[in-house]
């Protein structure tokens, strides 16, 4: 313990004289390209979506079945009311709900305006504005489907709108995108500190000679290992926390959720992250390369992981390598514990799989450091 604890002391001393690193990117650019040019589009398609119809007419059947036959939407069924639908958004089992009120069918045949309510998951404003701008236009569009059916009805519903959409955005009432892109950029600064300096940093002693003159000490390999990544994740962690606050000062943005229950995730993720730092250093002799090798793994991370763009939009096959990605499951948790203040309990799936790729990421990489040290 006492060496582990001397290493750390050693690392946070190199960590406060570090310069900035500079990288030379190559090859990396063409593929990006080609891979990331069929993963990035403006368009929401498939948004999960659910109806309450309080009404039960001719109607409001009709437009229900609009709504569930576009591809914009995926019909996820009929809920039988608005607090089962809320319940529904809180858990992620749907992106929108539908509200029919009462007196639908009835109301528009007398030329009243009736009200349909569009509860909407606004924590990806972005994706919650195109989604209500589809209901916008179906809406519309089927508006004047039943204004050229109305012949035998009285001359006023034919001058009548067809309905006002109400929508209330839940999570994200306004809709600024910075509540969106603030919990992204936390997740992603966590992943270029333990990532980038873990691998960078055991390169350098390479460089400098200092590796080969531990190798001769008493120092086992786990010990050293844990004396590199153990300041980083320190380090990650102090830095979290002063982007939460700055998240707070300068946004608003305060978290909904329970801290610690960041920490656990942060704390999953990061292994993860440390072990493609310690799989880089294995692999590159310079710290360009060992800066190349991390950045060429963290581009397509950052971009396939539903940051930018939701993967629901993504083909298939790319939307298959998304699984491969920790990042994917750590953005999901760290946007649901700021805006909705989700708890552990449902977030338990993607802490499993941030828990399993992480550690046998770190578990193979510090095989593989062990390996090349001997």
């Amino acid at each position: 313990m006492q060496r582990i604890l001397y290493l750390i002391q050693k690392e946070f001393r190199q960590i406060l004289r570090e310069k900035t690193f500079i990288g030379l990117i190559f090859g990396a650019p063409f593929i990006q390209i080609v891979i990331l040019g069929f993963a990035i589009t403006t368009d929401v398609n498939h948004v999960p979506l659910a109806i309450v119809d309080y009404d039960q007419s001719q109607m409001s059947t009709r437009l229900s079945d609009a709504f569930s036959v576009t591809e914009s939407f995926e019909f996820e069924g009929n809920l039988n009311s608005e607090q089962e639908a809320v319940q529904a958004l809180d858990h992620g089992r749907i992106k929108m709900a539908i509200i029919i009120p009462d007196n639908f069918e009835r109301d528009l045949k007398m030329g009243i305006h009736p009200v349909i309510q569009a509860v909407v998951d606004g924590v990806d404003g972005n994706s919650a504005g195109v989604a209500m701008a589809y209901l916008n236009q179906i809406s519309i569009k089927l508006q004047k489907e039943w204004m050229q059916e109305t012949g035998g009805l009285s001359a006023r519903m034919r001058q009548v709108h067809l309905t006002a959409i109400e929508p209330r955005m839940q999570y994200n009432a306004s809709l600024e995108s910075v509540n969106n892109i603030v919990p992204g950029i936390l997740a992603t600064m966590i992943m270029l500190i333990t990532a980038f300096l873990t691998g960078m940093s055991i390169v350098r002693e390479r460089e400098i000679g200092t590796l080969e003159q531990l190798m001769v000490t008493p120092i086992r390999n786990y010990e050293l290992i844990l004396g590199k990544v153990l300041p980083l994740i320190v380090v990650a962690f102090l830095l979290l926390n002063v982007g939460i606050l700055a998240a707070g000062l300068i946004f608003g943005l305060w978290m909904k959720g329970n801290i610690f229950t960041l920490y656990f995730m942060s704390l999953l993720f990061a292994l993860s992250t440390l072990g493609l730092g310690i799989f880089a250093s294995t692999v590159a002799r310079t710290q360009q390369q060992a800066m190349f090798i991390a950045y060429f793994f963290m581009i397509f991370a950052i971009l396939l992981s539903g940051f930018f763009i939701p993967i629901e939009n993504m083909p298939p096959f790319i939307q298959g390598i998304t699984y491969l990605n920790p990042l994917r499951y750590f953005i999901v948790v760290i946007r649901e514990i700021y805006l909705k203040g989700t708890e552990m309990g449902l977030l338990w799936k993607e802490g499993l799989a941030m828990g399993v790729f992480g550690l046998a990421t770190f578990i193979l990489s510090s095989l593989r450091f062990q390996k090349r040290l001997e």
